[in-house]
């Protein structure tokens, strides 16, 4: 078989079997006992929580079901129950409590992040459904993958994650990617060698810029922001909260495996100290720290 974009759906996620059902619904399929098939995607459905779902990419090609990039949808669960679409990466930059490898960043796919979140920003609009939309930071499993993947959310509570509109919304959201986009364009699995630079040190690519980001909260304000206000998309974030964590080999690791540009730093929400200390190692590993002011005159729309 080809490989495919992998829909991974959770059968005991609300939200999931949600989006499965709308995908289902909305698009025409080839179904081979649990799995479906279009030219370009594949929907699979696993019988666990997505966060457990490390190797998930290698026991799909030992299936004959070969991938070059996942997308997890799920439910996203906050205790502000607030009506929301997220989408994020995977990671972890201490221990592994809801999944993955301690000290483990999966592969980012920040061509996809921009898209996804314009695209259920204005589903949800056109919709007068009352959800907010945004970006999150880097957290929880699988982090044991070698393709590029992201979630795709559904939040925050029951009542959201069984809502059909939010289903239809986040299949739309996915089905625009499947059949618009190159889900392809330098989002592999080899996004995370040094293969990938020219002898200068930039990254050859096309697409939007990436940034990879520094300082803030969860949810990424300014990050989110920033996607919806320029050009550029993001590949792994790390919230304030994240930074003591944060040592040479885990920034080396989110810049190379978000295929990044550039770094950006939520710069009120960090001491001196903080600041100092993570742009030293990237700018050693030839990367800048853009401030949002040079973003918004680079890349402005």
């Amino acid at each position: 078989m080809n490989r495919k974009t992998t829909i991974i759906c959770s059968a005991p996620d609300l939200a999931s079997m949600n989006i499965k059902e709308n995908l289902l619904a909305m698009h025409d399929w080839d179904r081979e006992g649990a799995v479906y098939e279009s030219d370009r995607a594949r929907i699979v459905e696993v019988d666990k929580l997505h966060i457990f779902c490390d190797h998930i990419d290698s026991k799909l090609e030992r299936r004959g079901l070969p991938t070059n990039l996942i997308i997890f949808a799920s439910k996203h669960k906050s205790d502000s129950s607030k009506r929301l679409f997220s989408a994020h990466f995977t990671g972890n930059v201490s221990d592994a409590k809801f999944g993955g490898n301690p000290r483990e960043l999966a592969p980012a796919a920040p061509q996809l992040l921009r898209p996804v979140l314009h695209s259920m920003r204005d589903l949800a609009a056109d919709n007068d459904a009352g959800y907010e939309v945004s970006m999150e930071s880097t957290h929880h499993g699988p982090t044991a993958l070698s393709v590029p993947s992201i979630y795709i959310e559904i939040g925050s509570t029951e009542t959201e994650w069984v809502d059909p509109g939010a289903g239809r919304i986040v299949a739309s959201t996915i089905l625009d990617m499947d059949l618009n986009l190159d889900l392809n364009s330098d989002s592999n699995s080899d996004s995370n060698s040094d293969s990938n630079r020219d002898p200068d040190g930039d990254v050859r690519k096309s697409g939007y810029p990436v940034a990879v980001g520094f300082g803030g909260g969860h949810y990424a304000h300014r990050q989110t922001k920033l996607i919806f206000e320029t050009e550029i998309t993001f590949g792994h974030n790390f919230p304030k909260y994240q930074l003591d964590n944060l040592d040479d080999g885990l920034i080396r690791d989110a810049l190379l495996k978000s295929n990044a540009d550039f770094a950006y730093f939520d710069r009120k929400s960090m001491n001196a100290a903080e600041r100092n200390r993570i742009s030293a190692v990237i700018e050693d590993l030839g990367y800048e720290v853009l401030r949002e002011r040079t973003i918004r005159e680079r890349y402005g729309q």
